[in-house]
């Protein structure tokens, strides 16, 4: 059975859960129509006092976040959804929480893709010339 489901004017394309396998990353890739690859990894940096995310070069169609320092169990992720592009039918954001539990090198990750209309969204369009 499916299940069709919305939150506001978006509705969630795919959502899931996934533990990382020895510490490694994880790599969401998001079927056609949309054919979006996410990469999360995972890392540690003494110049940084908080987390960060930062977003690393990748191939046009994927996005790779570097996630620094999300190892509390009560869980670290995005503030709110991430706009991850413009397709033809709307926009695509990815929502995420990741959790680490006891000494394991391994995290837990929440994972929630939608689309949003442009006009639900406020989408405005910025002009090549403006970029």
């Amino acid at each position: 059975m499916a299940v069709r489901i919305t939150s506001g004017p978006a509705v969630v394309l795919a959502c899931g859960e996934a533990t990382t396998f020895g510490g490694a990353g994880l790599e969401l890739v998001l079927d056609p129509p949309h054919a979006l690859t996410v990469r999360l990894s995972f890392t540690a940096d003494p110049e940084v006092a908080g987390v960060a995310v930062r977003a690393l070069p990748a191939e046009p169609g994927s996005w790779h976040f570097e996630l620094v320092h999300f190892d509390k169990p009560d869980g670290r992720g995005s503030a709110e959804p991430v706009l991850l592009g413009e397709t033809a039918d709307g926009l695509v954001f990815l929502h995420f929480r990741v959790s680490r539990f006891g000494r394991s090198a391994d995290r837990t990750v929440h994972f929630t893709f939608y689309r949003v209309s442009k006009a639900d969204a406020g989408w405005v369009p910025v002009p090549a010339a403006a970029r």
